[in-house]
């Protein structure tokens, strides 16, 4: 799929954070996944999300306002602001100041060949 669709079916808005495969990552630091986020979806609202490179395997994280979260077993940071960053790279310490931005969270997997998308319900 060259895109993949996130669709709110609930009653608050949720903000999605995705993985997809970027060789460009792979090349950088040799781990070809880029994070991304995040995608504010407000209810009935649905955004697509591009995947450059047909790969089968998508992931994804999300969180609404509400408390409730959409996540799996695949681990990634993220950060609370919008970002983009390929998973490989560390973050750089700088004065000694160890805070990061990142944390950690769980991603779900969505086979792209199987599913054009996550419809997120109650």
């Amino acid at each position: 799929m060259s895109d993949v669709r996130f669709t709110n079916s609930r009653s608050q808005a949720i903000s999605v954070a995705y993985m997809r495969f970027d060789q460009a990552c792979g090349d950088d630091c040799g781990d070809p996944w880029d994070v991304l986020g995040w995608a504010t979806l407000q209810p009935g609202e649905t955004k697509t999300r591009s995947n450059p490179s047909n790969n089968r395997y998508f992931y994804y994280y999300a969180e609404s306002v509400d408390g409730a979260v959409w996540n799996g077993p695949y681990t990634a940071e993220v950060a609370t602001q919008r970002f983009e960053k390929c998973i490989c790279l560390g973050v750089i310490v700088q004065n000694g100041d160890p805070s990061s931005p990142y944390f950690d969270v769980g991603f779900r997997e969505l086979d792209t060949s199987q599913f054009g998308g996550v419809n997120f319900t109650n």
